[in-house]
């Protein structure tokens, strides 16, 4: 009984996000210009505005961003009374073009991405074309502030996480730039495009103001939700173009309405799953008490094998960086795999393997499907449909774009040995030996992928991703924290980190 309220009241979280992220767009109009096989464009204006008449903002997400990740800061902006581009870079979210294009493998011109938004939006008349500001997140920080540059009419820059790209005391007008306490390379950074720009100071009326924010308790990623940086992007904006008609005061709170969501999808999926193989297909069996430490000793040595055949692989010449046509992404579906057969073949030669294989015949296949799915469907609903609309680079309708979908077959092959492996040590655990078990699992791959980083070039990126691995993982632990069976703890977990890594690495 306490099981199906459980479930219920899941369910009822989770409806109640998708109504919460659904009224956080209110008084928006949102306009979507496709365009197949190039940039995919979102425009966002106030209800109440006519067309023509209100500054544009252009805003640019990061590196694995896309537009769904800059609505948290889309939406106060709106709400403020202005108009919002939003796009995903070349081989990001659901634009299919490769970052990297032609026979050089190139690198492609995200300044273009930025270009097409100004075009189409004044092709549709949308802005009042001598007010036009722009705003970029890490990779499109550096888009931002380029931008900024070369077309000296754009009367405001505000660069959250600043890269390396260099500006000049008269240009780009009005530079804000901001940065997480938490990201210390980037307040570095910030620091050193603040000194180019002349300082702190300047006249705004006359273009030349420049201020550095470090806003507290953020890092790279959190910095796009917190409060503080959309309030000091939009008292940057009113201070160059004034405050806008009908402008409202309404922080964005779609992190919060996901976490709601995500807590119920999560309840919902432990009550929902059931916890044991049929009794019929446990009749008989007899299961040794493993030691904790052999289970470790399989994960460790499994991810450390990974990491140095990888990095040896990387020495003899394999661009690992672009595997499968996925930056960095692809190299996670190979280090899993990798990682996963080493661990069982530890565990094989320990005696281990008839635990990971203990189920037969038709029904326990049939069982540990359906369980997955289960367990999948309701982290789908809760993690990446609901997500889809928060932070992660999905479709409307949460899935995955023709490109990054023909991948997830190969991604569930290779995820599927190291989810058995964790299975098969964690299986037979306590509660709390399971939180354990979670929490070695993303040390050690954490630490396996920051060894990675030292031993194989072009990963840099994984530094920033690395935090997620935790959570995602964790995610999986809870949604099938009643399951104490290894083959369909390991389909579900293989489903959906598949499905999250496609989601989020850009295409080569």
């Amino acid at each position: 009984m306490l099981r199906r309220a459980a479930g219920i009241l899941g369910l009822l979280l989770l409806a109640l996000a998708f109504w919460g992220v659904k009224g956080e767009a209110a008084g928006i109009v949102t306009i979507r210009v496709p365009q197949p096989g190039n940039t995919p464009l979102t425009f966002l204006l106030p209800t109440s505005a006519e067309r023509g008449t209100r500054p544009l903002v252009l805003v640019a997400h990061g590196f694995a961003g896309s537009t769904v990740l800059m609505r948290s800061f889309a939406y106060p902006l709106v709400q403020a009374g202005y108009v919002v581009a939003l796009w995903d870079f070349d081989g990001h979210g659901e634009n299919p073009r490769g970052l990297y294009q032609g026979d050089n493998a190139q690198r492609s011109d995200l300044l273009a991405n930025a270009e097409a938004a100004v075009t189409e939006a004044r092709r549709q008349n949308l802005f009042d074309p001598e007010r036009m500001a722009i705003l970029g997140h890490s990779m499109g920080s550096g888009v931002a502030l380029s931008f900024g540059q070369a077309y000296p009419q754009t009367r405001a820059t505000i660069a959250v996480s600043p890269v390396g790209t260099a500006v000049t005391p008269d240009l780009p007008h009005n530079l804000l730039l901001m940065a997480g306490q938490s990201e210390p390379g980037f307040v570095s950074s910030a620091q050193k495009r603040l000194a180019e720009a002349g300082g702190e100071g300047g006249d705004l009326a006359a273009g030349t103001a420049r201020r550095l924010v470090v806003i507290p308790l953020v890092e790279h990623i959190t910095i796009l939700f917190a409060p503080q940086a959309h309030a000091e992007a939009r008292q940057w904006l009113d201070s160059t173009f004034g405050v806008q008609p009908g402008a409202q005061d309404r922080p964005a709170r779609l992190v919060y309405w996901y976490g709601l969501g995500l807590l119920g999808a999560l309840a919902a999926a432990a009550a929902a799953s059931p916890a044991t193989f049929p009794a019929e297909t446990r009749a008989g069996q007899a299961h040794k008490k493993r030691p904790a430490w052999l289970g470790l000793l399989a994960l460790f040595g499994g991810a450390l094998a990974a990491t140095l055949l990888l990095a040896v692989a990387g020495g003899l010449g394999l661009a690992l960086p672009s595997l499968f046509g996925l930056l960095v992404g692809g190299y996670l579906l190979v280090w899993f795999g990798l990682a996963g057969l080493a661990a069982l073949l530890i565990l094989g030669a320990a005696g281990w393997l008839g635990d990971v294989v203990h189920w037969s015949g038709w029904r326990s296949m049939l069982y540990a499907l359906g369980a997955a799915a289960l367990v999948f469907a309701f982290l789908w609903l809760g993690v990446i449909l609901l997500g889809g609309q928060v932070w992660l680079p999905a479709s409307t309708f949460g899935l995955l774009i023709p490109e990054r979908l023909r991948l997830w077959p190969l991604g569930i092959l290779a995820f599927f040995p190291w989810f058995i492996a964790v299975g098969a040590v964690s299986a037979r655990s306590s509660a709390w030996g399971r939180a354990g078990w979670w929490l070695a699992q993303s040390v050690i791959v954490a630490g396996s992928l920051l060894l990675a980083l030292r031993l194989s070039s072009g990963l840099g990126f994984l530094i920033l991703i690395l935090p997620l691995f935790p959570l995602i993982l964790g995610f999986h632990a809870l949604a099938s924290s009643r399951q104490r069976s290894p083959l369909p703890f390991a389909l579900s977990a293989a489903l959906f980190v598949s499905w999250m890594i496609l989601a989020v690495f850009p295409l080569q």
